[in-house]
């Protein structure tokens, strides 16, 4: 019963290299859905595009695209999901961090939201599962950010005024 099931796609497999190759990109395309469900829950807002900032340890999570520039994780929010939803997916696919959304920490001219994001894990582990967009990614200190590439001009300085603000604020605020 089992080898007669398999026979079609026996047959599907010996027609040459390009039908082993579709199969092998549908059998990756289905493990990298494997996403953790959205930890955020209070009122949703919408955006065309969002990411996270994640302090871990006083260092800012970013990743590296294939570009070559760094900025936080985030990019485009899918149909019916909420901006702060697209922020911690975004995270988890291009660095493998699971976080939780929380605030908003700035909404940009092209309408992108960021947002504070929490780690789930306790030591948070970059790890890349789309080499093809995400070049590199990790945490890093404020003072770091003067010899990184960013994405877009001024970003390194606006975000190592975000992140010193953020750091302030967690110090005078009992947790």
């Amino acid at each position: 019963m089992v080898l007669s099931a398999l026979r079609p796609l026996n047959s599907f497999m010996s027609k040459g290299p390009l039908r082993i190759s579709v199969v092998l990109s549908l059998a990756l395309l289905m493990a990298c859905d494997q996403r953790p469900t959205c930890n955020f829950s209070e009122v949703e807002d919408s955006a065309p595009s969002a990411g996270c900032m994640v302090l871990w340890e006083g260092k800012l999570l970013l990743m590296q695209g294939q570009g070559g520039g760094f900025s936080p994780p985030g990019g485009s929010v899918d149909s019916g999901e909420s901006a702060q939803c697209a922020a911690e997916r975004e995270t988890w696919e291009e660095t493998g961090i699971e976080v939780r959304a929380s605030s908003m920490v700035r909404e940009f001219a092209n309408g992108f939201r960021l947002y504070s994001c929490e780690p789930v894990q306790t030591s948070p582990e970059v790890k890349i599962s789309r080499p093809w967009e995400v070049h590199g990614a990790d945490f890093y200190t404020p003072e770091q950010f003067i010899d990184l590439n960013w994405r877009f001009p001024d970003q390194g300085l606006l975000m190592a005024e975000m992140v010193k603000a953020k750091i302030i604020d967690a110090k005078r605020s009992p947790q």
